[in-house]
């Protein structure tokens, strides 16, 4: 479980998992627009009590959060930096303001972990239908996501045994160099698995005005789950 990276879909039985693909991408959108509308320490905290109760009853490992969140320790470290630098005497907002970062980047996490590939493509699919009137096709923005999506944990893969093949070859990372190496050989293999993919699209005769035939609807845990969303935005809000 502590190998799973950003973008790693694991399959449980939760009430998390058990939502529909839509409703939880409405919900990551919310949450992350109110996250930063945040400014007093006892709203940032009741979120994050929020946040962790998703976390608990979707079933996440902690080891999956903590090895996914160390990644960006050198952001937040950034962050940090920064504000002491040139803001010394806003430290504390600094402070909620990293904390918010994290825990978009848990919300997101949830959303990954709970929702399996095909389920998000469909989901962004119906809801990009609206933008069939400017001429924007849903499916080719379903696509464009669901690739990002899942070249994040293969990018994650294909970093860590670039990292480890250098270091076999007793390569120094603490020299400049040697980092533009690897930085240079991940490039090359995520651009040659793009234009892999591309070939592979192109050989199966890709079809962007096709639609999905799925039909998706709401289940009762999506209307609990909306009645409950909605009681607490009314809380917060008011």
């Amino acid at each position: 479980m502590s190998n799973l990276y950003l973008g790693s879909f694991v399959d449980k039985h939760s009430f998390i998992h058990s939502l529909d693909a839509r409703i939880k991408i409405f919900y990551v959108v919310t949450l992350s627009t109110l996250i930063f509308s945040v400014r007093k320490f006892p709203d940032t905290l009741i979120f994050t009590f929020v946040i962790l109760f998703i976390i608990s009853i979707a079933k996440m490992n902690t080891n999956y959060i903590v090895n996914n969140l160390r990644r960006f320790f050198s952001i937040f470290l950034f962050l940090f930096l920064m504000y002491i630098i040139f803001s010394s005497n806003k430290i504390f907002e600094g402070i909620i303001v990293m904390w918010q970062f994290l825990m978009l980047i848990m919300i997101s996490l949830v959303l990954t972990y709970s929702t399996s590939l095909p389920d998000l493509t469909l989901a962004i699919e119906r809801l990009s239908t609206p933008l069939k009137i400017l001429g924007i096709k849903p499916r080719n923005i379903a696509l464009m996501i669901s690739i990002a999506i899942r070249f994040i944990p293969v990018m994650f893969l294909r970093l860590e045994r670039c990292r480890e093949a250098m270091l076999a070859r007793l390569s120094d990372f603490k020299r400049l160099k040697t980092i533009k190496i690897l930085v240079i050989t991940l490039l090359e293999h995520m651009f040659g698995s793009a234009s892999n993919l591309s070939d592979a699209m192109s050989a199966r005769l890709y079809n962007e005005d096709a639609m999905s035939a799925r039909i998706i609807r709401l289940g009762r845990n999506d209307y609990i789950s909306l009645i409950a969303f909605f009681m607490f935005l009314l809380w917060f809000l008011v």
